[in-house]
């Protein structure tokens, strides 16, 4: 869950929290910050500068400055989705861990790991969308260096983009988080 964006007026924006995972942050006023959001597959960053802090809430008032950059743009549709997810090392010995995504497309996935993992480590992915098994090997690409403790266990988040999926499951995953996204999109109207 990341910092809401309560109201935005030209160059302000007013925030409930800055949100690190768990903690909430409260920076002092004149504090730069870097303020990030999705829109169509591309992530934005723009800068700014903290104006404000409005207790007790807090609400954090920041002015923007300049102009936003688009900082990654995503290969494909992205979905928040919950799909069971087997990973484990590449290693036959490995031990088979069972969490569900946070989001997922057909070039990777987001997850909440049971242990630390690092970037650049491989994994082997074992998904079941559409009652069809997908085994995938993927490769971390982020990892959360601090914990996130959730119903008393820890979880780092992690993102994986796939190295090596057969075009019929890439084509599978795809098609589903199509219609995912469709599903959202008439919820919203």
């Amino acid at each position: 869950m990341g910092t809401r964006v309560i109201r935005r007026v030209r160059q302000e924006v007013y925030l409930d929290a800055l949100k690190d995972h768990d903690l909430e942050l409260t920076p002092l006023p004149g504090t730069t910050v870097a303020i990030r959001w999705p829109y169509d597959d591309v992530l934005y960053e723009q800068q700014g500068i903290i104006t404000e802090v409005i207790d007790p809430v807090p609400i954090i008032v920041v002015k923007l400055k300049g102009n936003p950059q688009a900082i990654e743009q995503r290969g494909s549709l992205r979905v928040k989705v919950q799909v069971p997810l087997e990973y484990a090392l590449v290693r036959p010995d490995s031990e088979i861990l069972m969490t569900t995504t946070l989001d997922l497309s057909a070039g990777g996935l987001r997850f909440p790991s049971a242990v630390e993992l690092w970037s650049g480590l491989h994994l082997k992915l074992r998904l079941i969308i559409s009652m069809q098994e997908i085994i995938v090997l993927g490769k971390v690409t982020r990892a959360a260096t601090k914990a996130r403790e959730i119903r008393g266990k820890k979880t780092w988040e992690t993102a994986v983009s796939f190295l090596g999926i057969k075009p019929q499951d890439r084509r599978l995953i795809e098609q589903f988080v199509r219609r995912q996204h469709s599903r959202k999109q008439l919820k919203q109207d």
